[in-house]
């Protein structure tokens, strides 16, 4: 591990990955300034779409090829219509590319390529925004890889992507909603939300999971997001985590000679097949980068590696420090090693 601001350390890898999810949001950023100056606005969102392919091309093994375009099934039909979609994660070594869409002009990362369903390990649909409207768009998206489901591998996987989300937004109860299926999709686990101006460090993680027969539906009625060093988080007399608001939390992780911590929050929805969560915290882009390698990989859910490459900790402090508070704790994380 490395140590670095007096607020936060990691292991090896937690400034690469900030810088990394850095450069994407710059790349946005710079695209919605331009489009603002513009007499006649154009997306902005295409330029996060190929920040995000570009980093993915860069960060991803070489046996994975990324691309925008399009998945072709593999069957005799005399009418098919063609989606396109964002980003395609596919066999760079085992697939042909049947064809490829775009001018001269256009750059490798830009140009759109035909993969063969057999091929393709993931996809991707990508919004500069989340909003119920976009969040709904993706999902719609996605459900047309539903046509072709024979033809995808078994361990295929689909999630959605959103650049920002808005700070006005935080208290909008219909977003979340909106990205439930309402009857299954093919390969969708989730997807991740990468900024939100309350805390320009952290990244949310969305994830949605069956619910088993008999579970019950959990929804909490709280803010899509918050600043997560407002969150109360604290340590009392005996160095046990304190954690006071509902929807906050740590994620903790076993040192050789002590605990260490990152603090997360997030709410739980669900309807009556699925729950999903959304959680924030500053290790979120690191998450999302190896959990989708592992997706990549064909490992199941039992068998993930724990991936603590890039992991990021909080210095926890005690109650009185700048931000904190002294409220009577909801849950309390012992820290007994």
């Amino acid at each position: 591990m490395t140590s670095g601001h007096s607020a936060e350390y990691g292991f090896f890898g937690w400034r690469e990955f900030r810088r990394n999810r850095k450069d994407i949001i710059a790349e946005f950023l710079k695209a919605k300034e331009y489009n603002a100056s513009r007499p006649v606005h154009t997306a902005h969102g295409p330029a996060g779409e190929a920040a995000l392919r570009n980093w993915l091309s860069n960060f991803l093994p070489s046996k994975y090829g990324v691309t925008s375009g399009y998945v072709i099934p593999d069957e005799i039909v005399t009418a098919y219509t063609l989606y396109h979609f964002d980003v395609i994660v596919y066999d760079a070594l085992n697939s042909p590319v049947m064809w490829i869409d775009g001018d001269y002009d256009t750059s490798d990362q830009g140009r759109k390529r035909a993969i063969p369903a057999k091929h393709v390990r993931a996809v991707l649909e990508v919004k500069a925004s989340l909003t119920a409207s976009t969040a709904q768009e993706a999902l719609a998206k996605l459900a047309q890889l539903n046509t072709i489901t024979k033809h995808l591998p078994p361990t295929f996987a689909s999630g959605v992507f959103f650049v920002d989300l808005d700070v006005t937004l935080v208290g909008n109860q219909n977003i979340l909603p909106k990205l439930i299926p309402t009857s299954p999709i093919v390969g969708y686990w989730g997807g991740a939300v990468l900024h939100c101006g309350l805390d320009e460090q952290m990244t949310g993680i969305l994830q949605l999971l069956p619910l088993s027969p008999g579970e019950a539906a959990p929804n909490m009625d709280i803010p899509i997001a918050r600043n997560l060093d407002g969150l109360g988080i604290c340590t009392d007399d005996k160095s046990n985590i304190i954690i006071v608001a509902q929807g906050a939390g740590v994620v903790a992780f076993s040192g050789p000679d002590r605990w260490h911590f990152s603090r997360c929050y997030g709410p739980t929805i669900s309807n009556e097949t699925y729950r999903l969560m959304l959680n924030w915290s500053r290790n979120g882009f690191s998450v999302f980068a190896l959990d989708l390698l592992d997706r990549l990989d064909g490992i199941p859910p039992s068998n993930r590696r724990v991936n603590v490459f890039g992991q990021v900790f909080d210095v926890i402090p005690p109650p009185g420090a700048a931000g904190q508070t002294s409220m009577s704790p909801a849950v309390i994380v012992k820290q007994d090693k």
